[in-house]
């Protein structure tokens, strides 16, 4: 039990050494808290931002009434002196909860406490996301609260209970695998991804989605699936989604109108319209597609939850000025848009960005190898490391090489030498879309039917076709079109990137 002083400023308070807390507040999966008792009787009220989401002021949106009620006064009085009893559930003994309580007077709570001597009058909680210490890919929790807002009455005694669960997707690596017209989109836990194998899958949920997959802050998937339109559909998933329970339904679904890269093909499989999907710093959706361009969705506002047929929709920007085909796209932490076409790496940057533009990149890189003979190499697939390099996939040629961050910052086009480029090993080898995890290894699609894990001591070191690169972890059985982690690793330039 401890004394709490009228007008106490903010507690500081140790955290455990094994913990780490998001700047925004967090509802706990999307559910918003039920209020306790507010001032003038009613009861507060916090707002849902969906199945699996997280709002922005969830656990603190209990409102006051402006006029009374039959059963209490129409102000919450600050006087006199009551306990505040705070009880935290669903972490981890080395996970630290990070809670904040304001009012009459303010504190900060890592665990269960007793608050006593505590001021009367009103009161609200935040419970803010907090994560373990996984060094391939933290656990994310999320925490419910059963009393957001309160008054403490003179001599009264308020609990407050703090639920934390993991949210959905977190602690895991995603994979889709290779095929059309939908297949299933499995995660591989930490705990699974530690040695080479063919372990089972840690969840698998049946999606109609097919080769591009992103995950925004909240942990809800956005991804696309063909359409026989022609076109394709971008659909939004909430972490609730991705466990297997249930049959998943997307809480967005838009219709984009985009022709094939090629015409169908005979066998009745629809060729791939989408090439590529990131999403920018503001929750923006951006899409690689076919006809040489690159769309922008904008981040939807509101939540309207399942719908029987995907809304049309138009992009708000699109950009147009590529020479060749557009491929994979990534965001630098800058905020500037990278592509790969035709096989160089292109930088639009970030003031081009809230308009379409037809206009030529800011940025054209072509990239060798650094032999006595170089060698060209062609990118197809991006991804950014912690320290602000650029990874590009050459799928033909087998090989993953790095553009030194200072070379990303050339205008017009230039050669530059790749900083290290190394050959996979594996006679069956089909690169895709690397990820990073947080203890800086990349680990890549491999062949049809597996992928695996550059370590972060391999990547500094160039290999050949002659003496390739044996990837250090292999995971057998699965053969993925595209990777994310959830969260991302802390430091990259992607939203689902976290503390």
């Amino acid at each position: 039990m401890r004394n709490v002083l009228f007008g106490l400023s903010l507690v500081s308070i140790l955290f455990s050494a094994c913990s780490s807390t998001d700047s925004e507040p967090s509802s706990g999966a999307g559910a918003a808290g039920v209020a306790g008792k507010a001032a003038g009787g009613a009861a507060g009220r916090a707002d849902a931002s969906g199945a699996g989401g997280t709002s922005d002021e969830a656990g603190a949106a209990g409102t006051a009434g402006a006029a009374g009620s039959d059963d209490g006064p129409s102000v919450c009085l600050d006087s006199g002196l009551g306990e505040i009893e705070l009880v935290v559930t669903g972490l981890p003994a080395t996970v630290a909860a990070s809670i904040s309580i304001s009012g009459a007077s303010e504190a900060l709570e890592s665990e269960s406490t007793t608050l006593s001597d505590a001021p009367g009058g009103q009161y609200s909680v935040i419970a803010k996301r907090v994560y373990d210490a996984d060094p391939l890919v933290r656990t994310v929790y999320d925490a419910q609260i059963d009393a957001p807002t309160f008054c403490l009455e003179d001599g009264g005694t308020q609990s407050v209970t703090v639920n934390y669960a993991p949210v959905a997707p977190s602690n895991q690596l995603w994979t889709i695998l290779r095929s059309h017209g939908g297949a299933p989109l499995r995660g591989f836990g930490s705990s699974r991804l530690k040695a080479s194998g063919s372990p089972m899958a840690t969840s698998e949920v049946f999606l109609s989605v097919e080769r591009t997959l992103a995950f925004d802050h909240a942990g809800n998937l956005w991804a696309t699936g063909e359409d026989l339109g022609p076109g394709t559909i971008l659909t939004r998933y909430a972490p609730a989604w991705l466990t297997g329970v249930g049959e998943p339904r997307a809480d967005y679904a838009f219709h984009l109108a985009i022709a094939f890269c090629a015409p169908p093909e005979t066998n009745g499989v629809v060729a791939a319209t989408t090439k590529g999907i990131a999403l920018d710093s503001s929750g923006n959706i951006w899409l690689s597609v076919c006809n040489k361009k690159v769309l922008r969705v904008d981040r939807p506002e509101t939540t309207p939850g399942a719908s029987e047929e995907p809304e049309d929709i138009t992009p708000s920007v699109t950009l147009s000025g590529f020479s060749e085909q557009n491929e994979d796209l990534a965001f630098d932490s800058a905020g500037n848009l990278w592509l790969a076409a035709g096989g160089q790496v292109l930088r639009f940057d970030r003031a081009r960005l809230d308009r379409s533009d037809a206009g030529a990149p800011d940025c054209v890189l072509d990239v060798t190898t650094d032999d006595a003979t170089p060698l060209s190499l062609k990118a197809n697939f991006l991804a950014f490391d912690v320290a602000g390099n650029l990874w590009a996939t050459d799928v033909a040629g087998s090989t993953l090489f790095q553009i030194a961050k200072a070379d990303l910052a050339y205008e017009g086009t230039n050669s530059v030498v790749a900083k290290a480029h190394l050959t996979v090993s594996g006679s069956m080898t089909n690169l895709g879309r690397p990820a990073f995890d947080d203890e800086g290894s990349l680990w890549t699609p491999l062949t049809e039917s597996s992928f695996g894990k550059l370590t972060a001591e391999q990547l500094t070191v160039s290999s050949s076709a002659a003496a390739p690169t044996v990837p250090a972890v292999v995971i057998s059985g699965v053969g993925p079109d595209a990777l994310a982690f959830f969260p991302a690793a802390s430091g990259l330039p992607l939203p689902s990137a976290q503390p």
